[in-house]
């Protein structure tokens, strides 16, 4: 069953004087709970092609389907509660809410689009945080921690409502070789115990190898498809 299809998607980013063609007729169907990245570099198509599985932007033309929803018919006040419901991001960037506490930012989505109680909250932050290894950094804002801290805050706060889709974009880029290992064994458990998918825009080498499915995107068109085991 696939949880992505792309069919004939291009998309234009147009000012007065210039016109840039990103994507030039992308066709993609990615089968739930798969884990798949999609290299390339930059300037390639990689984050618009995120941003597009992600509902954060639409296509000039064709068709982007979303566990079985047509994004393009979408209102933006529609967007952003499937968005909540269904996909977890994971930004280079990090993202974070610099006045949220640690806690507060990985807690943040479950208050915004689950309604949980008080204590099933606790215990879904308090068992990534700990999975994260950010658990005794709880209390601190996100201007005291390191680039790395921040991505293993990310990395809860985007698994934390269990979302049937991953996007993440560099998500190892700020992790020592460690730490990036215990995200992705991470990533793998969630991948496992509840069939999310989990879709990369990466150069780590480290993320490319526990791929199941390898894109290498150039000039805005898929030019290789690699299945894991091939050489």
């Amino acid at each position: 069953m696939s949880i992505v299809t792309l069919e004939n998607v291009t998309k234009t980013y147009a000012t007065d004087t210039v016109s840039v063609e990103a994507l030039k007729g992308i066709n993609l169907s990615l089968d739930a709970g798969a884990f798949i990245s999609f290299i390339g570099p930059s300037g390639s198509g990689k984050s618009t092609l995120l941003n597009l599985m992600g509902c954060l932007d639409k296509p000039t033309n064709g068709k982007v389907t979303i566990a079985g929803r047509e994004i393009g018919s979408m209102d933006r006040k529609t967007a952003a509660q499937f968005r909540g419901d269904h996909i977890g991001f994971i930004f280079q960037s990090f993202n974070l809410i610099p006045v949220l506490t640690v806690y507060e930012n990985v807690e943040y989505p479950l208050i915004m689009v689950r309604r949980e109680s008080p204590e099933k909250r606790k215990a879904k932050v308090m068992e990534l945080l700990e999975k994260v290894g950010m658990a005794d950094q709880k209390d601190k804002f996100p201007g005291q921690l390191s680039g790395g801290q921040k991505q293993r805050v990310a990395v809860a706060r985007a698994l934390v409502t269990e979302p049937k889709l991953v996007l993440a974009d560099e998500p190892t880029a700020n992790l020592d070789h460690a730490t990036a290992y215990s995200v992705i064994r991470l990533m793998h458990e969630m991948q496992e115990k509840y069939s999310t998918t989990f879709i990369f825009a990466t150069h780590d080498p480290k993320v490319v190898k526990e791929a199941e499915t390898v894109f290498t995107i150039e000039d805005g068109l898929i030019v290789s498809v690699q299945h894991g085991g091939e050489k």
